[in-house]
């Protein structure tokens, strides 16, 4: 809805799309229609037949693991975001972080588990040491997320996380604070960083959950946020190079550990951040003096610029551009 309602009208006409829960593709006038659709009505592709350019703001598995993004290559409907391997890298936690340690970036230290070897998680969990954050390796918005304190609530933690996803992941507890950090690319290419963020918790939530993330006053988000200089620089560096080790696209909010004496440590790389009113990437943005609906049409027309990825037709102008979104 926040997207629909801060286009540029006089360059973008909105087409809205949406899934429902059973995959089938619905044209809505409006957002809150989608949620009254008939299920047994739904297309099983979406109808893009009049769609110049696409933006799936559309979370987790099949929104931003590279499922949509690679039915939007065949399309052949150029769209906001990163491409389909960068998509599916970033979803795939256990993997892409295997790609950033390799490329110098310190992460999360993380235990991977499966169906098969969960009975290796008390091990794991002993030798990482409680507190213990169990979550599905391939998901978003902390869902399936626990926070373990006690190892006899260990295994139903993990089934959680493997009902989510085939594996889970175990990692240690941060005695530090979250920083986010926004990246956007450019019609040419190169990329900007905007002000970071700190997350501070207002709610009595031991961690930055489900209901805190969508909640309105469960956070404060501290912009620019309070961390040295020399901190701040590093932490902009280090997300442009995350951004280029996996080829991310467009834009970018990578999410970060600064404990007290200033250690790093990235934790997560979200490939289509949230763009709710009450989302970071837009606030940071702001922060820097880009207004939400400028954010919208830089992300857009770099969408059409991306060279290589084949587009249907480019915006011609006010009153003619299309986009396709999903809420």
């Amino acid at each position: 809805m926040s997207v629909e309602e801060n286009l540029d009208r006089g360059r973008f006409e909105p087409v809205l799309l949406g899934a429902d829960r059973r995959g089938g593709w619905h044209r809505v006038r409006r957002v809150q229609d989608l949620a009254r659709t008939d299920p047994t009505a739904g297309q099983r592709l979406p109808d893009l037949a009049d769609v110049d350019v696409a933006l799936p703001v559309l979370h987790g598995r099949f929104g931003e693991d590279g499922t949509l993004q690679g039915l939007l290559e065949l399309a052949r409907v150029p769209y906001v975001g990163s491409g389909v391997l960068a998509s599916a890298l970033a979803m795939d936690k256990a993997r892409c972080q295997r790609v950033l340690d390799a490329s110098g970036i310190p992460t999360v230290p993380t235990a991977v588990v499966g169906r098969a070897t969960r009975g290796d998680a008390r091990t794991l969990a002993a030798a990482i040491g409680y507190p213990v954050f169990v979550k599905p390796n391939r998901a978003g918005s902390s869902v399936g997320t626990a926070r373990v304190t006690d190892p006899d609530a260990l295994p139903s933690a993990i089934d959680v996380a493997l009902g989510h996803d085939g594996s889970a992941l175990l990692q240690p507890f941060q005695v530090a604070d979250e920083v986010d950090i926004a990246v956007l690319q450019r019609v040419d290419g190169s990329l900007a960083v905007a002000p970071a963020l700190r997350v501070r918790l207002r709610s009595a939530a031991p961690y930055f959950d489900y209901e805190s993330k969508y909640s309105a006053g469960s956070v404060e988000f501290e912009i620019p946020a309070r961390v040295a200089p020399e901190v701040t620089a590093r932490l902009g560096s280090l997300a442009e190079l995350a951004f280029e080790a996996l080829g991310c696209e467009g834009l970018a909010r990578l999410d970060f550990f600064v404990s007290a004496d200033g250690r790093i440590l990235l934790n997560e790389v979200n490939t289509m951040p949230g763009l709710t009113s009450l989302s970071q990437f837009p606030r940071m943005w702001a922060a820097a003096g880009v207004g939400y609906p400028d954010l919208l049409s830089a992300l857009l027309d770099r969408a059409v610029a991306v060279p290589g990825r084949n587009r249907a037709a480019s915006v011609r102008g006010p009153g003619h551009g299309s986009l396709a979104g999903q809420r």
